[in-house]
């Protein structure tokens, strides 16, 4: 059993002590801290505590990789150490004090943690659903379900649901990330999906407000509306704060918000949001059409590089956006062969690999990557560390991207890629995504098991 309260104890050392703790969270593979001065951590020490993988300062945060381990970390730290964990602090945070000193932003990596912290509370529930939306088409597929019955009916409320009402999950994480009353988002994001509401989209007579024209879209599986509703509720509920009497405040302020939030949503912010959100689908299919090889394979092969930063999750807001508008996503098809590649060339070191830690830990990583689809292990710990083996890596998985590229794979679900999910894979990306998948474990595990030798290790250490 590892020792977690020990591998705490290290971090919170090297960090600075409680006392210079602000907030923590944590990813999937992350611990997240907001530090009230980063000068005050040991970064070389750090970096030299095992378990830890690597360190990073993105969006005003002082990131620890842990890897699979970090929850029981982050367990063992809020058990010793009195730390505000999320959830107890003000979500819309200020300005970290580095940034007060030298005035700089990191505007990518504030982005990035920004749709992280809005996307990732749920992300489970998600892929849950997805997963269970591609067994349904496998089980149709076989015969095994009839599409037609009730009890297709009953499971496909529980794979789209989450789908459907997604405006509500966003609304909850945004509200709580902008800082506004989660509760109040959601009550907004219900009012958006009113069954009453939506039915006015195909009302013959035009839909008016207080004489006002009124665009109306379908508001179910949207993700822009919500999340720019949060933030000018955020701000509307500062500004009552400010201005109304506090006998009042509590009543009246949420009355206020709703009235100016809510109308604002129908007559300017989803209307905006639809024609933006539909030239952004056409965009990228007007690109991933004329230039198939050359997309699939800078996404597929950027994939990791752009994990390593935490720009990945820029793109899931642009992937949602164009299942509610198109039905399809053609964006993370092209990768679906990446998290194979990262995870079989880690198995093909370890393999290969005399040196037992390093053995031990690429073997952990590629297996993590391989169930549980989560790849920052393998690539912060494992592949960093032998750079000629990642480049290679990188370039088979192009080539695989650039496969689904040419054959125009897509899906009409969010769906966990991993082994546990081949069939549903399967069933939703074709033959044409597993041929992906095979070009990238094939031609990963053959590049790392002829290319690796412990020297690669040696050198790095």
């Amino acid at each position: 059993m590892k020792d977690y309260k020990n591998l705490a104890k290290a971090i919170m050392a090297n960090i600075g002590g409680e006392a210079n703790v602000e907030s923590l969270t944590h990813c999937v593979t992350r611990l997240r801290f907001k530090l009230k001065d980063t000068n005050k951590v040991n970064e070389a020490e750090l970096k030299k505590v095992p378990g830890v993988l690597k360190t990073m300062v993105s969006g005003g945060q002082y990131q620890v990789v842990i890897g699979q381990d970090v929850a029981d970390v982050y367990d063992a730290i809020l058990a010793d150490y009195h730390v505000n964990a999320e959830g107890e602090v003000a979500a819309d945070p200020a300005e970290t004090e580095a940034d007060k000193k030298t005035g700089k932003h990191d505007i990518v990596g504030i982005i990035a943690d920004l749709v992280s912290a809005i996307f990732m509370p749920f992300m489970g529930a998600f892929m849950g659903a997805g997963l269970l939306k591609g067994f349904l088409v496998l089980f149709t597929t076989l015969g095994l379900i009839d599409k037609t019955g009730t009890t297709y009916t009953i499971l496909y409320a529980a794979a789209d649901g989450v789908f459907f009402f997604l405006p509500i999950f966003l609304a909850y994480t945004a509200g709580k990330k902008f800082g506004a009353k989660p509760f109040l988002t959601m009550a907004i994001a219900a009012a958006m999906l009113y069954p009453n509401f939506l039915a006015l989209k195909g009302a013959e007579n035009p839909v008016t407000f207080f004489g006002l024209p009124v665009t109306m879209i379908s508001y179910s599986s949207t993700v822009f509306p919500i999340i720019i509703a949060a933030w000018v509720q955020a701000k509307l509920e500062k500004f009552f704060d400010r201005v109304l009497p506090t006998v009042i405040k509590n009543v009246f302020g949420p009355v206020l918000v709703m009235l100016i939030c809510f109308p604002l949503i129908v007559l300017v912010v989803g209307p905006v949001t639809d024609v933006l959100g539909r030239w952004i689908a056409a965009g990228i299919a007007w690109f991933l059409n004329t230039m198939p090889l050359v997309g699939g394979f800078l996404l597929a092969s950027l994939w990791p590089v752009m994990i390593i930063f935490g720009l990945h999750w820029g793109l899931v807001p642009i992937v949602m956006n164009n299942l509610a508008v198109t039905g399809v996503d053609s964006i993370l098809p092209l990768t679906v062969g990446t998290n194979f590649g990262i995870s079989a060339a880690c198995l093909a070191i370890s393999l290969k690999s005399k040196n037992k830690p390093f053995k031990e830990l690429a073997g952990a990583a590629g297996v993590t990557g391989l169930v549980g689809g989560v790849t920052e292990p393998a690539i912060y710990g494992v592949l960093m560390k032998c750079k000629k083996i990642f480049a290679a890596v990188i370039l088979i998985n192009g080539i695989g991207g650039a496969v689904a590229g040419f054959f125009h794979v897509t899906r009409d679900t969010m769906i966990s890629v991993n082994a546990l999910t081949l069939p549903a894979i399967a069933a939703i990306y074709g033959k044409w995504g597993i041929v992906a998948i095979v070009i990238s474990v094939v031609g990963a595990f053959a590049a790392a098991y002829v290319m690796y030798s412990d020297k690669m290790i040696e050198e790095n250490n």
